[in-house]
């Protein structure tokens, strides 16, 4: 006999850089979906196979709780639509009873192994990959991550990772916004001795700690605030978007020893220009070295040089 679940449906417009709270009103409603404990969340949008009826510009979250967890699903119903009114994002809710189990495990076939940079592949727990000689493979579990390293700006944030430490010259990383901790990992596996990953938010290091504890690395996770590090690092990753990064520039940047290297992600293409201005301004001084564009994304990699 099936089991029953109950499956609460989000929709809202997908956030842009004209809307900065819309980003905002994303991360607060997967904070408060995780701390509710939902079983799974399903993103879809209008390029999803299973979004062929929303429009382009929109997006629909798909969340499951168990039968006994209607309570949960009715407060967090309430909080999502306070969001909402919060942010001024006009979203829909609804709320369902079904026994269909196929949703559990359907969605797994559609993540594949990859193998995202020189020294650096990613799998999921549920598939097998066979990777390149010198090729180190980081399992992450999606239902429970921020992302799976799949994402073309976690693709390039890995790597510069492995390129610009791939001569043994970068001991220690700062990872800002670790998320899932997939870029601490990766900074481990690619023998960078000193790795720590930071992140606001609470759910973020719980995941980042029991990432790296599956993949077998000795990265430091906390929820320390960046503007409170006192350390310097040979090299700083963010990948976060682009309203957010501007606004901690000079902490960025201030994290990174003279010499050392700064690589942002999280950059639509065509903000690549005023980010990159952004972090070239008075202050602490940089020089820009490399930048790149996978998709609709890009990354910037900086030198500290004063």
């Amino acid at each position: 006999m099936a089991e029953k679940w109950i499956r609460l449906t989000i929709g809202y417009a997908e956030p842009d850089e004209a809307h900065f709270e819309g980003y905002m009103f994303e991360q607060e409603t997967y904070a408060t979906l995780y701390a509710y404990g939902t079983a799974t969340i399903n993103e879809q949008d209008s390029t999803t196979m299973d979004g062929g009826d929303i429009a382009q510009g929109q997006k629909r979250l798909q969340c499951y709780f168990e039968a006994d967890q209607g309570g949960q699903a009715a407060e967090v119903r309430a909080a999502i639509e306070q969001l909402g009114r919060r942010f001024q994002v006009n979203v829909t809710t609804s709320c369902e009873t079904f026994e269909d189990e196929s949703w559990k495990d359907g969605w797994k076939a559609w993540f594949k192994p990859a193998q995202v940079s020189k020294r650096i592949g990613v799998r999921t727990p549920w598939c097998e990959f066979t990777p390149a000689p010198g090729c180190r493979v980081i399992v992450i579990e999606p239902g429970m991550a921020f992302g799976t390293g799949l994402h073309e700006t976690t693709r390039l944030c890995i790597e510069a990772i492995d390129e610009n430490s791939a001569d043994g010259s970068v001991k220690s990383l700062l990872d800002v916004g670790c998320g899932s901790g997939i870029l601490s990992i990766a900074a481990c596996l690619c023998d960078i001795p000193n790795v720590r990953g930071i992140d606001n938010d609470p759910i973020a290091v719980d995941v980042s700690i029991e990432n790296g504890r599956a993949n077998g690395v000795n990265a430091a996770f906390d929820g320390t605030d960046l503007w409170d590090i006192t350390e310097q690092y040979d090299m700083v990753v963010a990948n976060i978007i682009s309203p957010v990064l501007k606004a901690l520039k000079e902490d960025i940047k201030a994290a990174c020893r003279v010499g050392g290297k700064i690589v942002l992600s999280g950059i639509l293409a065509e903000e690549i220009n005023e980010v990159a201005e952004a972090f070239l301004e008075d202050g602490i001084a940089l020089k820009k070295v490399d930048d790149r564009i996978h998709g609709e994304w890009c990354s910037l990699t900086f030198v500290r040089i004063g």
